[in-house]
């Protein structure tokens, strides 16, 4: 005898069932677009191209420029939650022997250099106890607060304020960036092997230390930092036949990084 009750009740049955096993197929969809992974190494969205400032240190037997700084959730910025800060530089030997470009250090605030590190892991631990030391010394440390440079895109006055050549910005822009990162990976594969993505990049962008450079020989890449709130100083030093030497580049256009302008922050320009 038939029973359409009973058809109803499995027609239903296997609505819901489809139902049920499309919203888990969306979920997962949805997670391998948004990169759910653990929030401790995660893939950068793509941002804008890094505001290209190419300010020139004091002449030397090396001759060097700061193209761009990089710091977290600043425009050019590859990795979400990056705990460091990177400064493209470009060093040139113009002299008819080589040199040894052999450490490059950041003054901060307080007058206190700090090297440049190799390892984006132990900088990230670095900075962390930075964060927490500046934090009880007063100073109002802010991980994602830009220069002020870098924040506006270099608006004309500051540019000229701080020497920043702005006639050859956009051939400088093409010459010597350091490109955004492209995975040639799906987004799956990419966060399977963040920790490892994030650790290739950083060695490609990053440019070695201690480096020799042959007669007439430039090369560009990043230096990377602890956060450093309203650094000094970008300091280069080098050996040769000729004797030891250093520049140091100021850094007072890049007031404003890691710093959030309340009053009576102790980290001022000095």
């Amino acid at each position: 005898m038939p029973q359409p009750w009973r058809d109803s009740i499995r027609s239903t049955r296997h609505i819901r069932s489809g139902r049920s096993a499309a919203l888990v197929l969306a979920a997962m969809s949805i997670c391998l677009l948004t990169a759910c992974v653990s929030p401790k190494y995660k893939r950068a969205d793509k941002n804008a191209a890094p505001v290209p400032l190419n300010v020139k240190f004091p002449s030397s037997a090396l001759e060097a420029s700061l193209y761009t700084e990089i710091s977290d959730g600043a425009p050019g910025s590859w990795k979400r939650e990056a705990f460091w800060d990177e400064y493209v530089v470009t060093v040139h030997n113009h002299g008819d022997q080589s040199l040894n470009v052999t450490a490059m250090t950041l003054t901060d605030y307080e007058g206190v250099p700090r090297p440049a590190g190799g390892d984006p892991w132990a900088l990230e631990k670095e900075s962390k106890t930075l964060e927490r030391r500046y934090r009880d010394a007063g100073v109002a440390f802010a991980r994602m607060a830009a220069p002020r440079v870098v924040a506006t895109t270099a608006e004309p006055g500051i540019v000229a304020n701080a020497g920043i050549g702005s006639a050859g910005a956009a051939t400088a822009a093409t010459a010597t960036a350091v490109a955004i990162p492209v995975y040639g990976l799906t987004v799956l594969g990419i966060n399977m092997h963040n920790k490892k993505a994030i650790k290739k990049e950083f060695d490609r962008r990053r440019l070695p230390l201690p480096l020799t450079l042959g007669p007439g020989e430039t090369r560009t890449g990043s230096i990377f930092f602890p956060m450093i709130p309203n650094p000094q100083a970008l300091t280069l030093r080098w050996t040769g036949t000729a004797g030891d030497g250093d520049t140091a580049l100021d850094l007072n256009f890049l007031e404003g990084l890691h710093v959030t302008g309340v009053p009576g922050s102790k980290a001022r320009d000095h």
